[in-house]
């Protein structure tokens, strides 16, 4: 099963409008207070987290408002365990997790969960209907993604010219990939305008409209449009994703700094990889991960490397990816040690390292010209 298993059997993650029990007279729990969250442990510990999850959600929300053009403090995240959201239910019935506006918090038995992040940024600044909600809640995501096939085009056409909810993975694939499609060609700005002008509720027409007089296209143009991007080779969720932490303006993943072509500036990091450590987020679906930003000054070939240090060197399950910072860019994905040469083009890059969630050891990871 994939990272995302645990989410996928639970149920499904959404916005939803209504009271809250975060608005209810409780004594928080108060496990991290961040810049930009706080996270609300209901039966939960620190200790039942990796070290570094907490900053990496206030992180994430850093990143997310950052794009946004959020300044204020988001709100809390209530993180429950699994037996007291059985108990309490806050979202209902078959509902993973959600995000309530009305009360600015977040409730889930999952953590962290950047679906639920982006829909609150999103709602500190505007109310969208829920298909570019949620589009914009999957493309701005660094998990709950789905990938995407031409066979999907006639849902979101459905979905777009009478505006309703996602109802499954599929649907969430292909409004994700529109959402990509739209914040790529427009800007998330000019998406957000669209947001202000139709609120949570327009009909076909009035999508329509908001869409024509902020993005210059109708629905029927915009999706003209869009459908031979589905022909392409960006349809994977790893491949149109925004990879907002390391990619996003906030560019809020540490830096590893700068890989020359002259050699004299490359990256040589060793990561102890343990779940214990605050260098960590996770887990989910049974991973953790950490991510990383850099950049490449010229396009040309560099040298790839990642291998253990410790246990003879092996590192089963560890995972490496770098990706570029641009829509559909260069997305290389290597699994345990690996070197080798790879063509690399100038620009920002993310690197993100995934491994079991029990894996511990050292990593090391090389990038030099």
């Amino acid at each position: 099963m994939g990272r995302l298993s645990a989410i996928a059997v639970a149920g499904i993650i959404v916005l939803l409008l209504g009271s809250s029990a975060c608005t209810e007279p409780y004594e928080p729990n108060w496990l991290f207070q961040g810049e930009w969250i706080d996270i609300d442990g209901r039966d939960r510990t620190a200790d039942e987290t990796c070290g570094g999850t907490f900053a990496y959600v206030d992180a994430y929300a850093g990143a997310l408002a950052g794009e946004f053009g959020v300044t204020a403090h988001l709100g809390p995240f209530r993180w429950y365990s699994p037996e007291q959201y059985a108990a309490e239910l806050p979202c209902g019935d078959d509902i993973l997790a959600c995000y309530l506006p009305s009360a600015r918090c977040i409730h889930s038995p999952v953590l962290p969960l950047d679906h639920e992040l982006v829909h609150m940024a999103v709602a500190a600044t505007v109310s969208c209907p829920d298909v570019l909600n949620e589009g914009l809640a999957v493309f701005y995501d660094s998990a709950f993604g789905r990938d995407t096939k031409t066979s999907s085009f006639e849902l979101l056409v459905d979905l777009m010219e009478a505006p309703s909810h996602p109802s499954g993975s599929v649907e969430y694939g292909i409004v994700g990939r529109f959402a990509a499609y739209l914040v790529e060609h427009f800007g998330v700005d000019a998406v957000l305008d669209v947001c202000r002008v139709t609120g949570r509720y327009p009909d076909g027409p009035a999508l329509s409209a908001a869409l024509e007089s902020v993005l210059g296209r109708t629905t029927q143009q915009l999706l003209a449009d869009f459908k031979p991007a589905l022909g392409s080779s960006c349809n994977r969720f790893k491949d149109y994703q925004s990879r907002v932490f390391a990619c996003g303006a906030a560019q809020a993943a540490p830096d590893l700094g700068l890989v020359s072509v002259d050699g004299e500036h490359r990256i040589e990091e060793t990561f102890t990889v343990d779940c214990a450590n605050d260098i960590m987020a996770g887990p989910l679906g049974d991973e953790m991960w950490l991510t990383r930003r850099f950049e490449i000054d010229a396009d040309e070939i560099y040298i790839l490397g990642m291998w253990g240090l410790d246990d003879g060197e092996e590192i089963p399950g560890v995972e490496l990816t770098v990706a570029k910072c641009e829509p559909c860019g260069k997305v290389l994905t290597a699994p345990e040690a690996f070197i080798g040469p790879e063509q690399l083009d100038a620009g920002r890059y993310a690197l993100e390292l995934r491994a079991p969630a029990d894996f511990r050891g050292r990593v090391y990871v090389k990038i030099q010209h």
